[in-house]
């Protein structure tokens, strides 16, 4: 087949649930199968909705020069760790978000350009971190200073709980800011037009390639636009039901627990010599 001759020169990865495995660390074969294609000159660029702190220590473990696309495209890294990108939630409506008592039942988060805050511990949601040690840090919202907010998630054991709230957030301030899941139990809201997908453009604008040069992996709801943007999208076969539906034309391969991502692109190059 043609496709599988093209010599893609951007390789996009979404983490959990994607390049990571079940234990959300890099496994062997999915390091050295990187390694690999980066020696032949392919490009890797993470794309994740962590923090970039803790991307980042992946990504200098894999010497990745691509970059970095952090906080579902709030902010985005070059390959020397510049800020290239940033798009922040406007502050009017920072006080909804972290202070209306429709969130008491939700564990809310924020992240900033240099930290991530909570106001009670979660001790969950630490093991997705293992292998950064990127931590919260436990912080009175009222009192925090005037900095940008990247990202806002909310945390909760109901998914139709966070689905109620999702409607009275976009009720609110549809027009200033827009939501996504990277998985069920996690309500995330950044500024309006922020997406993975939209900071992909503009990375493949920077480097100077085109979207058919792009081939992106992915398994969740907030890697939608991501997967529509790319020359190539694949998906998980333990991506989310609803992005399957939403994408029924990508080709699906195995899941993130068998490190198909490595087995896709080993054979894919191969094939493309």
């Amino acid at each position: 087949m043609a496709e599988t001759r093209r010599m893609y020169r951007l390789i996009v990865c979404d983490l959990d649930g994607t390049l990571l495995n079940a234990e959300h660390r890099l496994g062997d074969y999915s390091r050295a199968v990187l390694d690999g294609l980066q020696a032949r000159g392919i490009e890797i660029l993470l794309a994740s909705g962590r923090h970039y702190l803790d991307i980042r220590c992946l990504a200098d473990r894999l010497g990745s020069r691509g970059g970095l696309i952090s906080s579902n495209g709030a902010a985005v890294h070059d390959g020397g760790s510049r800020l290239t990108h940033c798009r922040a939630i406007d502050a009017d409506c920072l006080d909804f978000l972290l202070r209306d008592p429709l969130f008491e039942r939700v564990h809310t988060n924020i992240y900033r350009l240099d930290d991530w805050l909570v106001e009670t511990p979660k001790p969950i949601l630490l093991g997705y971190h293992q292998d950064s040690g990127f931590a919260y840090r436990v912080a009175d919202f009222a009192t925090l200073a005037p900095e940008p907010v990247l990202k806002v998630f909310y945390y909760a054991e109901d998914p139709d709980h966070l689905l109620a709230l999702e409607e009275r957030i976009l009720a609110r301030h549809g027009d200033r800011v827009t939501t996504t899941y990277a998985l069920p139990m996690v309500l995330e809201v950044m500024a309006r037009g922020v997406s993975k997908g939209e900071a992909l453009a503009g990375v493949v604008s920077r480097l100077g390639l085109d979207r058919a040069d792009v081939i992106a992996f992915g398994d969740g709801r907030n890697d939608l636009e991501m997967l529509r943007y790319a020359g190539k999208g694949v998906l998980m076969g333990n991506a989310d039901a609803s992005l399957k539906a939403a994408l029924p034309e990508l080709e699906v391969i195995g899941s993130n627990a068998q490190e198909a991502v490595a087995n896709y692109l080993e054979g894919l190059f191969a094939t493309a010599g």
